[in-house]
């Protein structure tokens, strides 16, 4: 399971997420920040999702923003570097 403790790459995972957060939504949320490649939902997990970027460093500038961010403004969603 991925966690805090992951090396650094360009892969994040998310959890936490709200179970009506929409792919669309979140692309509009991870867009934020540049290089985003792609937002990849995983089917029957709706409180999980990968997000990828060019290259690491994008993915720790999202991550760094956007850990413990409230997406409905009640589930902190948390953000970490995906087990490679």
């Amino acid at each position: 399971m991925p966690d805090k403790y992951q090396p650094p790459n360009k892969i994040l995972f998310i959890q936490n997420l709200p179970e009506n957060a929409g792919k669309d939504a979140l692309e509009v949320l991870f867009k934020q920040y540049p290089n985003l490649v792609e937002v990849r939902t995983i089917p029957g997990r709706s409180n999980t999702t990968f997000v990828e970027y060019v290259d690491a460093t994008s993915s720790g500038v999202a991550k760094d923003a956007l850990h413990n961010y409230k997406f409905d403004g009640k589930h902190k969603i948390k953000v970490t570097f995906a087990k490679q």
